[in-house]
């Protein structure tokens, strides 16, 4: 590693937290599924529902499986000779992420340009923060999205920060925009083809995004609330 070369990653803790739900999700479900073997009797009913159960809780212990070898793989180096990145560059039908590496000479960024994102899905608004580079020869690259609702998040102001003072560039911010989809595992868009919404509209999908995360954080609450008291 070159001297005075930074490096950012995803944070060791969060993908330890990660990993162990992942082991306790698999676990759970070959438990589900590996009742009807261990208790006798007919279950052959019960054994379906304990199955499918097994199945889903597996689906997601995968989904999950699929976020740590994201969050472990992605990472940005920045030195006196160029930027180099491992970037999440979207997913399979089945969720399993894709990756991309990029090398460029700090003297090939023409620009640096972050903005704000509001997906809308399912009447449920999300708000991310997404930073990308322009090249000299044109070409935009997504380099990574932050969820504001996510806990494993890379310091985009830093980084912006870092890349536009070493191409002698200022940071542009790109306003808030409406995305149809967002990407997953941090996965940034190289297309900013949204018009930016002016002030008014921008405060209110703003206001929108944070009043869902609000909701969702109460609705969390609740349940371990509920859970509580029956106890």
């Amino acid at each position: 590693m070159q001297s005075g070369t930074r490096t950012w990653k995803y944070g060791l803790g969060m993908r330890i937290v990660i990993g162990v739900v992942v082991v306790f999700m698999f676990g759970v479900a070959a438990f589900l599924i590996g009742i009807p073997l261990l208790v006798p009797g007919n279950l052959t009913g019960v054994a379906w529902v304990l199955d499918v159960c097994g199945l889903v809780v597996a689906g997601f212990g995968c989904f999950m499986l699929s976020g740590l070898i994201a969050f472990s793989r992605m990472q940005i180096s920045l030195s006196p000779a160029g930027l180099d990145a491992t970037l999440t560059a979207g997913n399979s039908r089945w969720l399993v992420p894709r990756f991309r590496t990029i090398s460029l000479t700090v003297a090939e960024i023409r620009s640096v340009e972050r903005r704000d994102e509001i997906s809308r899905m399912l009447g449920l608004s999300t708000q991310f923060q997404s930073l990308s580079i322009v090249t000299t020869k044109g070409e935009r690259i997504g380099l990574f999205s932050n969820a504001a609702t996510a806990a494993a998040k890379l310091p985009l102001e830093e980084i912006a920060s870092a890349i536009a003072a070493a191409a002698g560039v200022p940071v542009s911010d790109g306003g808030t925009v409406l995305i149809k989809r967002a990407g997953l595992y941090g996965d940034a868009s190289s297309s900013w083809t949204e018009q930016p919404l002016d002030p008014v509209n921008a405060v209110k999908a703003k206001r929108t995004a944070a009043l869902t995360m609000q909701i969702l954080v109460g609705v969390v609450m609740l349940c371990a609330v509920l859970r509580a008291c029956t106890h």
